[in-house]
């Protein structure tokens, strides 16, 4: 990821941090707006998003720019008519021009390829992609009778005691439950593996907030995340779908499918000292 830190000067004394960005960074007040709605702004240690924040003379302040990446999508498995793909951070699964599932259709060149499920934006890992409508119908069962394992790992904020097993909360008015297995730890932070036995929206990144034990770099949930000073540098959430376990069916046998957890995953994992 990419840092920038620079200090207030006499002239900039009083101008709106978005006016000050554009011409530091050298780029158009757009492209600074965007940095800043994606929360990578710090002013004083602080984050800040508000595009018209007074700045005053001697502020320091800091970006977080992670760097892009054009590689291909990384295929985990295919078999039949399904495709389990290895989803980079910072792209959305589907409904835009420039979706995960987009991509993959001008890569595999296939126009009917379908997402059979999401991930956010920010959370990398597993996801499982059919050939075409008629295989995604086929896939969505399992995932409505909870047949399909799904694993998580994640970094939460604090020490995780070993006497959390399950987190089980309604969200949203409906139940969900959380499996939770400590793999490291400190006193800023733990290494989480997850299985979540129900698939509410934002389940673990609610489950975890509400145990007070956020997931790192989660914007929504995790508040000013104070402690450890790498905290706030962190460019997005510490969540990654590990593992899918699928079970057999007519045409094809149970899987196992494995993503590695990316660089900038394990790069945070070392700075904290954690395996």
């Amino acid at each position: 990821m990419n840092r920038e830190t620079f200090q207030v000067k006499p002239h900039e004394d009083g101008l709106p941090l978005v006016d000050v960005l554009s011409e530091r960074l050298r780029c158009s007040k757009k492209q600074a707006r965007v940095l800043l709605d994606a929360r990578q702004v710090f002013v004083n240690g602080k984050r800040i998003w508000m595009a018209k924040h007074t700045l005053k003379l001697k502020d320091v302040i800091e970006t977080v720019r992670p760097e892009a990446k054009s590689k291909k999508i990384a295929i985990l498995k295919r078999t039949g008519d399904l495709i389990i793909v290895n989803k980079p951070s910072g792209t959305v699964t589907n409904d835009s021009s420039r979706s995960l599932e987009v991509r993959l259709r001008h890569e595999l060149e296939n126009p009917q390829l379908c997402a059979v499920h999401r991930l956010d934006r920010d959370t990398s890992g597993c996801v499982i992609f059919a050939a075409d409508s008629r295989a995604k119908e086929k896939m969505i069962p399992l995932f409505r009778e909870e047949q399909i394992v799904k694993i998580y790992r994640a970094i939460a904020i604090g020490r995780v005691s070993d006497q959390l097993k399950t987190i089980t909360r309604d969200i949203d008015g409906d139940s969900a439950t959380t499996l939770v297995n400590v793999l490291d730890r400190n006193r800023d932070a733990s290494y989480l593996e997850l299985r979540i036995q129900t698939g509410r929206t934002h389940q673990i990144r609610k489950h975890l907030a509400a145990v007070r034990h956020p997931v790192l770099g989660d914007k929504d949930y995790a508040g000013e995340q104070r402690g450890n000073p790498l905290f706030r540098t962190v460019p997005r959430q510490m969540l990654h779908a590990y593992r899918l376990l699928i079970p057999e069916s007519d045409d094809r046998a149970s899987l196992r499918v494995t993503a590695p957890v990316p660089d900038d995953f394990r790069a945070v994992l070392n700075t904290l000292k954690l395996k």
